[in-house]
């Protein structure tokens, strides 16, 4: 049975706000979350890619006032398949938020999967080889920290992430579904969206929940996808809508997810918080109805 439901702490909404941070964990505590995922470029714990202890020490104690079990989700723009310089500082600056998860007790990092890069000198195949053997090397450092890397799809399907974690073939290194990501590529791409979350939960240490309509941008304007509020209106990309907003089919998930028996952390991730702030406690209700026969 799940035990274990986070909530995300958005890099762009605590902004380096100490300050902010301490009353958002205020909130999450009063509605019941156990855990939370910690974005160290929100938090300012990593600058120049080097980590900043006496900040990581005012976050910790911040923590210490809580019960949270913790999470960390590395900076977005970190791309593993990258070459040269790029590829460098990206690796420097996961391997940082890797030393921060250790010093603050959190159990997973979460990564996305690279990107390929067209016109880079290196061809696909090459890429896709080089985000593999930076992510070995730093499943060894997850591993001697007691922390495992979650890599999660973004673009592509799950089960192309399945493939590379299996090609990886690191203890330390899982995946993470993101429910909403694979929603909107499957309308996108027409791949069975049931069968990927069922192929899913068969490796996930983690899943991210959120709701959107599965509307790609690619028929919208660059007014509407740049501006939220216009995104909002339209409906258009990764809203991360609290749950039960959009389309996806969260009662269907769900029924596999008892079905498989899924014990690992589910984290609903509401990026616009003061947007949402009257939804936290019904997204979390129906988290907690999943083992329940009255879920909805």
């Amino acid at each position: 049975m799940i035990k274990r439901i986070g909530v995300n702490i958005d890099t762009t909404r605590v902004n380096g706000s100490l300050k902010r941070f301490r009353e958002e964990l205020e909130f999450f505590e009063n509605i019941g979350f156990d855990y939370v995922e910690l974005p160290p470029a929100g938090l300012d714990v990593i600058y120049h890619r080097e980590f900043r202890a006496k900040q990581a020490e005012r976050i910790r104690n911040i923590l210490s006032e809580f019960s949270f079990g913790l999470t960390v989700h590395c900076p977005d723009p970190i791309n593993l398949k990258n070459e040269g310089i790029d590829y460098e500082r990206g690796f420097q600056v996961l391997k940082t938020t890797i030393e921060f998860a250790a010093y603050t007790g959190a159990e997973i990092v979460v990564y996305h999967l690279g990107s390929f890069e067209y016109g880079q000198s290196t061809n696909l195949h090459e890429q896709y080889l080089k985000e593999i053997g930076a992510l070995r090397k730093l499943g060894d450092l997850a591993e001697k920290n007691g922390i495992k890397i979650a890599v999660e799809n973004t673009s592509q399907a799950v089960s192309d992430v399945i493939g590379a974690l299996n090609e990886a073939k690191h203890d330390s290194v899982s995946l993470l579904m993101d429910i909403g990501h694979l929603y909107l590529y499957c309308k996108q791409t027409g791949k069975d969206f049931l069968e990927e979350i069922e192929a899913g939960l068969e490796h996930a240490v983690e899943l991210h929940v959120h709701d959107n309509f599965g509307e790609g941008e690619f028929n919208y304007s660059k007014e509407i996808i740049t501006h939220e509020p216009f995104r909002f209106t339209y409906g258009v990309g990764d809203l991360h809508l609290p749950l039960g907003q959009g389309s996806i089919p969260y009662p269907e998930i769900f029924k596999l997810v008892k079905e498989k028996d899924f014990t690992g952390i589910i984290t609903l991730e509401i990026n616009s918080k003061d947007r949402f702030e009257e939804d936290y406690i019904e997204s979390l209700k129906i988290l907690r109805g999943i083992y329940r026969e009255e879920n909805v």
